[in-house]
């Protein structure tokens, strides 16, 4: 069942890029309404946060950040329990919120923008609940894409960000007429490293229900499963290696960069994001779903590092649109986003109306960060 579905997310994600327009590219002022930022306050040499590779991090500072998650996941839902049982606690409630907020914010123009806040809101909360003062970290996938099991990241330790799942073999795994890859070398439940034996406790979701924009009836129901990885080093290969990953930061226009990012309709490319996804496997491998495991953030947060390269090495196309619609695949049917759009929310996080524009730099708005590396 779930390599059918799988399917139908890589077809869809190859979808998104092929239907995007003519590119949009404005400029104007900003009207921001933060909720934990004050964005008078000028972002300088002295007060920018530098986000980091996590396996260039000390073992004790990934241990700190690793703790820190661990800390949020031991913090109380702030979300109604009668209508999301799933939300078990407050790290939880991002994943909800993800999911509520997929038909919105995925295989559309809001994919980067609200995902870079969502990442910000993120490392707020494990700083301003969990007392967290390190680096908000990165997993740099070309770096480990030989052999993920090789690095710190995945080794397994208490300094790590888990293992890979218990073997389990299921055979490999059809992605369309075009593109089947092979099992990797787990498939079963996390039994290593910090979150080891971790509950996620939200169903997969049929990825088709994005034809539709509709969730399942239960989609929220509290669904007590394994933490599952299945760690594969040919996917990473593949599609996540340097030759990818460069190529994606010297995109020649934001269209490119979202062909890049998920793959090019009709060819056996799963792109970079979806590859990192794939990768890893388990509730990785769910549109919907996968900001359960905690390497979702560091996932993601390399997404907005090659993101922002792209935007330093081209800065006259910086605010560049991909002229897409704000539904993924257009369902339902939306107007193309501009940098004056409103984003949708991030639930209770951040229910404020803020446009495109203020967070397409890292620098302005809310944030105040840089990565420590430009990918050139």
């Amino acid at each position: 069942m779930l390599r059918s579905l799988l399917s139908f997310v890589t077809a869809t994600a190859l979808l998104s890029s092929a239907v995007s327009a003519v590119p949009v590219n404005t400029h104007n002022a900003r009207t921001p309404s933060p909720q934990w930022a004050d964005w008078t306050q000028p972002c300088t040499s002295e007060n920018i946060k530098t986000r980091v590779d996590f396996n260039n991090m000390a073992p004790a500072d990934r241990k700190a950040y690793t703790d820190a998650v661990k800390c949020l996941m031991g913090q109380p839902s702030q979300l109604d329990q009668t209508l999301y049982p799933a939300a078990t606690n407050r790290y939880m409630d991002y994943a909800v919120i993800h999911v509520n907020r997929t038909q919105y914010v995925h295989l559309d123009a809001f994919f980067l923008t609200w995902h870079r806040y969502f990442l910000w809101l993120y490392e707020t909360d494990l700083e301003q609940t969990c007392g967290y003062t390190g680096a908000f970290p990165y997993w740099n996938f070309a770096e480990t894409a030989d052999d993920p099991h090789k690095y710190p990241i995945f080794d397994g330790s208490e300094y790590s960000m888990s293992g890979d799942g218990l073997y389990n073999n299921t055979g490999p795994i059809t992605l369309g007429a075009a593109l089947t890859i092979p099992h990797g070398t787990g498939g079963g439940c996390v039994t290593t490293g910090p979150f080891a034996n971790m509950i996620a406790p939200l169903k997969f979701i049929d990825p088709t229900v994005l034809t539709t924009g509709v969730l399942p009836d239960d989609a929220f129901a509290y669904n007590p499963i394994c933490l599952q990885r299945d760690l594969n080093a040919y996917v990473s290969q593949t599609y996540t290696n340097w030759s990818e990953l460069i190529a994606a930061a010297h995109a020649t226009n934001a269209s490119n960069f979202e062909y890049l990012l998920n793959g090019v309709i009709g060819s056996a490319s799963l792109g970079i994001h979806s590859g990192a996804h794939f990768s890893v496997g388990g509730q990785m491998d769910s549109i919907h779903v996968s900001a359960q495991d905690p390497i979702w953030y560091p996932l993601h947060t390399m997404i907005d590092h090659v993101y922002t390269s792209w935007q330093a090495n081209y800065p006259d196309l910086a605010y560049q649109l991909d002229g897409s619609t704000g539904t993924a695949l257009n369902t339902p049917p939306s107007d193309v986003v501009t940098l004056d759009t409103i984003e949708p929310d991030w639930g209770y996080f951040q229910e404020a109306s803020i446009p495109v524009r203020d967070l397409m730099s890292t620098t302005a708005g809310p944030f105040c960060y840089q990565y420590d590396v430009i990918i050139s």
